[in-house]
């Protein structure tokens, strides 16, 4: 019977140098098939977006990273604003500041002129969306890549904004646990503050991971981390000892309930022959171009 702390030990046991110099190499190469100049990146202070800094500018030369700050007045800790700007000094970067207040504020008026109540969930994804507007106008006018920072916890449990923060052109982190990226983070001279920050998307005033979530990330990597990684079935899975079953249901049903975040949009199937996203998928780069 699989414990928690065991499953902990195999979570943190990865070749901390191997998994950097595999994510540099990969963004390298990425950046030179798509001929793209610079990396542009949102910086919000927390764990995941610090770590992928770090990680960028091993890869390429900081006059080619764009960092942007865009924080929300009214929900943005002032903390993780400063957190972020010392960040980008420490490498050498100077980050664009653009609040987002005037733009989410307006583009809620509107909607509500319209008729929409918007709550609290849909002003929240509207940030993030209006977020990935302005790294997109940025990557688009500099011949760019806009670089997400989502973690695979992240990803599995669908937890960030569809067409949001999860609409990017690469993720570094996109194949490491969050408690994985917090340990490669403390490797990479991220300072400990960050590293070890309590998630949250900030999307509104007082929203943490754990309490939408229901436990620490060290515990929900532990979950997945059996059920994606050992592959274990999901009786021995919902037998880990130190965990509440009722936990890891919840977990799990949320990785089965926002498969649809991390596919291609369906489409119904009517040709004999290949059809987009099911059949056919042309790899990145075709030799014979």
């Amino acid at each position: 019977m699989l414990t928690l702390s065991e499953i902990k030990n195999k979570l943190l046991s990865i070749d901390k140098e191997f998994a950097i110099k595999r994510i540099v190499c990969a963004v390298q190469q990425y950046f030179r098939q798509v001929n793209a100049k610079y990396a542009v990146m949102g910086l919000s202070g927390g764990v995941d977006s610090s770590t992928t800094l770090a990680i960028l500018t091993r890869a390429l030369d900081t006059d080619r990273i764009k960092c942007l700050i865009m924080p929300h007045s009214k929900i943005t800790p002032k903390e993780d604003t400063n957190d972020a700007v010392k960040l980008a000094s420490q490498y050498g970067i100077e980050p664009i500041i653009i609040e987002i207040d005037e733009i989410a504020d307006s583009f809620k008026r509107k909607m509500e002129n319209s008729g929409l109540d918007m709550n609290k969930l849909a002003y929240g994804n509207t940030l993030a969306r209006i977020r990935m507007m302005i790294l997109y106008s940025f990557a688009n006018s500099l011949n760019g890549l806009v670089v997400g920072s989502g973690d695979k916890s992240e990803l599995l449990l669908g937890y960030f904004t569809k067409y949001g923060d999860g609409g990017v052109d690469i993720l570094p982190l996109g194949d490491l646990y969050k408690t994985q990226v917090r340990m490669l983070a403390e490797y990479l001279g991220v300072p400990k503050k960050i590293a070890y920050k309590p998630s949250s998307p900030r999307l509104w005033q007082g929203q943490t991971a754990v309490e939408e979530l229901g436990a620490d990330y060290d515990v929900i990597d532990a979950i997945l981390y059996a059920f994606i990684e050992l592959r274990k079935p999901l009786e021995e899975v919902f037998e880990i000892q130190g965990i509440q079953k009722s936990l890891i249901q919840s977990i799990l049903r949320r990785v089965f309930l926002n498969e649809h975040k991390r596919r291609f949009p369906f489409i119904p199937k009517l040709s004999p022959g290949m059809t987009i996203g099911i059949d056919w998928r042309v790899p990145r780069i075709s030799k014979l171009i």
